[in-house]
């Protein structure tokens, strides 16, 4: 990679100093690195969130980005390596539950005696990075580990008279992306009429955009169920935020049934 690159996903938030002393290290240490924020607004030491954000901010990035993970972190700590990239997190269920089989390889990042884990993305995770985009195989970081935590992160499951789906996120404009892709509804629908039932709320038709027109003038008829650019499905309300309108939150559920 002829420019060394380095991202951020944390939750900081962007009232503190932390972002600042990170980048100001990554940049004294590795020249000319272009340190790039993924989010500093994972919902505080949310794993799920977290994992979340990895899977579908992160992946893209050409072979050989580091990506710093400062979310819940505690040790062990991991340098993982997916899609011929390399993560900086911790053993919390992010490694395993966002990458799945293709982790290709990782490393345990020793803790060297009299090193304060107060801070690991700035303590431990720069030099590593600094090393990583020096060319350093991950065997000189540390021994493999035996293996990853993994969490139940289930998007949906079948109950006796429809589906129930779980909320995996909500993004800054209180939209909720749920655990089913447009793909799967699609595959289960087979071109049936639906209905979602979101609390009180019903909807039975997938939008092509927050802004379509839609036939009720009452403003909670205002929910659509869209597709977000992740591929799954969406909840949002036309200028407002899902999630302050209807009250639901990240694990709550929804139901989905179909009409014979």
């Amino acid at each position: 990679m002829k420019t060394p690159i380095v991202t951020l996903t944390t939750d900081w938030g962007n009232q503190s100093f932390f972002a600042g002393m990170v980048k100001g290290a990554l940049c004294s240490a590795i020249e000319g690195v272009q340190v790039m924020d993924i989010t500093h607004h994972v919902a505080p030491f949310s794993v799920m969130s977290a994992t979340f954000v990895v899977k579908h901010a992160c992946l893209g990035f050409p072979a050989g980005t580091v990506h710093i993970i400062d979310v819940a972190t505690q040790p062990p700590l991991l340098a993982v390596k997916a899609r011929g990239q390399f993560f900086l997190c911790c053993d919390n269920g992010v490694p395993a539950t966002a990458f799945g089989d293709e982790i290709e390889d990782a490393a345990v990042i020793p803790v060297p005696e009299g090193i304060p884990l107060g801070f690991a993305a700035h303590t431990l995770f720069v030099p590593v990075a600094q090393r990583l985009l020096a060319g350093a195989p991950l065997s000189d970081i540390g021994p493999r580990p035996e293996g990853f935590m993994r969490r139940n992160l289930t998007g949906w499951l079948p109950v006796e008279d429809g589906y129930r789906i779980f909320i995996h996120y909500i993004d800054d404009y209180g939209n909720a992306y749920l655990g089913m892709t447009y793909r799967e509804f699609e595959e289960l629908r087979q071109g049936r009429a639906f209905e979602m039932i979101v609390r009180e709320q019903r909807i039975n038709e997938v939008m092509k955009s927050y802004y379509q027109q839609h036939s009720s003038a009452d403003p909670r008829r205002k929910l659509r169920l869209t597709v977000s650019a992740t591929g799954l499905l969406e909840l949002a309300v036309k200028e407002s935020s899902f999630v302050q309108l209807i009250g639901l939150r990240t694990n709550d559920e929804v139901i989905l049934r179909f009409k014979s």
